[in-house]
């Protein structure tokens, strides 16, 4: 099922890198009909009907009161052209650039130079003043449209407006003390013939169906529909195929870069298609003497093109398909996705993390260091503040209203966390140990820590104080009951035997009963006095090099006559190297005797009894299993107590204190014992570290 998820999601990946090539391959493709549907465009000029702005009659207007005033020889000082900006200068050198002149004045003739031969006249502008200053004729010969009507309004405007000539002579005299007039400026004699160009696109434009660069004419040929229809069908795609999958973690700022970039692409593909489809001769380039031909040139520049496609819809692609993961989950996309907000949450958690680095105090042990934190950073606080001079004036006072701000709320907080000390040890006094220590408590965190664990120990107390009293019941309980079942036998068999009417041979059973009775008796104090030395540690202990097999093999003999009685098999798994331990010998040897005689009175009958003995690198194990012919209804920990016995009914012979005087004797010797019950099975693992 995973691997069938896996080549589903790499036959998508595989479509969604072939919806953003297909669209820049079938692009490139349509460029040799783009670059034809261009040629054809730019033939289309001949019968565009040529105008003329109007702005040229004020400019032509302009330069000649600037020309006759640099020309003509007169009184007039010629630094009043000093004031161009309230002059024609400005607008004389426009003209300048962009036509050719030819002026004629009484005292010479002037020009700006010849048009090239081979340059096509858009037509000739004639301005002529008469020897009055008054304006005699404006005309204009040519194909163009050119509107005259304004010419002798602009005449009279230079007369009387401060926007124009008078203008200049007003400062002029007003910065050297003079009385000049306006009419001594005014062109006298004055003839200006100014030839426009076909090339003065300062002042031609074309009415009808004229494209001046590559540019305009792939908008005119309709190409910009094809790039249009597959960026839509990227977008498309994207909203359909969904993301890349590392696109899922894409922060927001970083798509903005991409945003950015895709524009800016889309704007740099339009001017390269542009001059890569443009009708022109591409530079003649050899290489190894093998000339580059235009079609060459072209199909270089068609590759080029793809691959700048390519990248272009794989931006487009990440924008739309990350808009959207937008539309799919607006709140988890802001959450996750902006760094900037992220950025913020962390400048935010840094201040906090500063703030109770600086303000939490730690009253054990720590409080020199925490004080000297607090005054540090005061200090430089107030120490940047004083080298702002007023603006730290200011700055300290908003310093003193924070300060205070922050002081009155860690006081308060800080009373909160007193009180709740507090409470809970009124609580722990009036006897409720379960009442709750406040998690934050501050400076009194340690005091907290303490309480918490002062509650533990006296719940633990408690527990084991009731455990020890229930104990104690059922130990007099089991004493009692213990003691008094061979006692009331041997009470018994004393009456009988003094009675004078029984026989020979009833007296010798009654007798041997008693004896029987009265070492069970003995034994019975005898382990009861054993298992309290031995839990008080009042046991003196004689430790000594021992093998536990040589001395498993000895209890087993010993108890051979008990073992041969009973109907069960015992299986015996030794080393056949000694194991070697420093035990007491006496003590180990009873654990072993206790555990084979709690097998022989509770295992099943005609079963099995395993003992092993597993010799490894750390440890000695040894263990024995049985099946038990009782249901055993108790814990495995309880049977390890002082009187707790494998039946309930307490029928059977033994003290009940063999298990816990084996468990004593082997935690006496720093080794553990340890009992598990599996449903009906029974073991006892005891471990002795080497």
């Amino acid at each position: 099922m995973a691997t069938k998820s896996k080549k589903t999601h790499k036959w998508v990946t595989v479509l969604r890198i072939l919806c953003i090539l297909i669209p820049a391959f079938v692009l490139v493709l349509c460029y040799p009909k783009i670059r034809k549907s261009m040629d054809e465009y730019d033939e289309i000029s001949n019968d565009s009907e040529c105008r003329v702005e109007s702005s040229f009659v004020n400019y032509a207007m302009e330069s000649c009161y600037y020309l006759y005033n640099s020309f003509v020889e007169s009184d007039v000082p010629k630094n009043l052209q000093v004031f161009n900006e309230y002059g024609w200068i400005k607008d004389y050198f426009v003209l300048r650039d962009n036509t050719y002149y030819e002026i004629e004045y009484p005292s010479g003739f002037q020009t700006n130079g010849e048009a090239p031969e081979e340059a096509e006249v858009v037509g000739c502008l004639l301005i002529k003043f008469g020897a009055n200053g008054y304006l005699e004729d404006i005309s204009f010969e040519g194909d163009a449209i050119i509107d005259l009507g304004d010419a002798r309004t602009l005449y009279e405007k230079a007369m009387i407006t401060t926007t124009y000539f008078a203008n200049n002579v007003n400062v002029y005299n007003q910065t050297y003390e003079k009385e000049l007039q306006i009419n001594d400026y005014i062109p006298k004699d004055f003839t200006m013939k100014i030839v426009l160009l076909e090339e003065s696109s300062e002042f031609i434009y074309y009415t009808h169906a004229r494209y001046y660069s590559y540019e305009s004419q792939l908008l005119a040929s309709g190409a910009i529909v094809l790039m249009i229809i597959a960026a839509i069908f990227v977008a498309v795609m994207a909203f359909v195929l969904g993301g890349f999958k590392w696109q899922d973690k894409l922060p927001f700022e970083i798509l903005l870069g991409v945003v950015a970039a895709a524009t800016a692409g889309a704007v740099g593909m339009f001017f390269v298609v542009s001059e890569t489809c443009g009708p022109k001769n591409f530079p003649n380039v050899s290489i190894l003497q093998y000339p580059i031909t235009d079609k060459m040139w072209f199909a270089i520049l068609s590759v080029l093109n793809f691959f700048g496609w390519a990248i272009l819809f794989f931006l487009e692609y990440i924008v739309f398909a990350t808009i959207r993961q937008f539309l799919s989950g607006p709140k988890n996309y802001l959450k996750n996705r902006f760094l900037c907000i992220n950025f913020v949450k962390w400048i935010v958690k840094l201040c906090k993390k500063l703030f109770h680095y600086v303000t939490d105090i730690d009253i054990n042990e720590k409080l020199n260091n925490s004080i000297i934190k607090i005054v540090l950073f005061n200090f430089i606080i107030l120490t940047a503040c004083c080298t702002l001079w007023l603006f730290g004036i200011i700055g300290i006072v908003i310093y003193s209203v924070v300060l205070y701000i922050v002081l009155r709320k860690y006081g308060e907080r800080l009373q909160k966390q007193y009180h709740s000390i507090l409470n809970t040890t009124r609580e722990m006094a009036q006897g409720n140990l379960k009442h709750s220590v406040d998690s934050e408590l501050g400076v009194f965190e340690p005091l907290g820590k303490s309480l918490s664990e002062v509650q533990k120990g006296f719940e633990k107390a408690v527990v084991e104080e009731a455990k020890s009293q229930n104990m104690k019941t059922e130990l007099i309980t089991n004493v009692s009951h213990d003691l008094k079942t061979p006692l009331t036998a041997i009470i018994t068999y004393v009456d009988l035997l003094k009675k004078e009417d029984i026989t020979d041979a009833e007296r010798k059973s009654y007798i041997e009963t008693l004896e029987q009775k009265s070492q069970r008796l003995k034994i019975l104090i005898e382990d009861l006095f054993e298992i309290s030395k031995a839990q008080s540690g009042n046991v003196t202990m004689n430790f000594m090099d021992v093998d536990v097999v040589s001395l498993m093999k000895q209890v087993c003999m010993e108890m051979e006559d008990k073992i041969d009685k009973s109907s069960l098999t015992f299986r015996f798994h030794y080393p056949k190297d000694k194991i070697v331990l420093s035990l007491d010998g006496e003590k180990t040897f009873r654990v072993f005797e206790n555990l084979l005689s709690n097998a022989l009175k509770y295992a099943m009958p005609n079963s099995r009894v395993y003992i092993d003995i597993i010799d490894s690198s750390e440890e000695v194990m040894i263990m024995f299993r049985n099946i038990s012919a009782q249901e055993l209804k108790f814990e495995p920990e309880k049977l390890t107590e002082r009187f707790v016995r494998g039946d309930a009914s307490r029928n059977s012979e033994g003290s009940g204190l063999g298990l816990a005087i084996a468990k004593s004797f082997v935690e006496l010797q720093h080794g553990k014992l340890n009992i598990e019950v599996d449903g009906d099975l029974f073991k006892v693992v005891i471990k002795w570290s080497k």
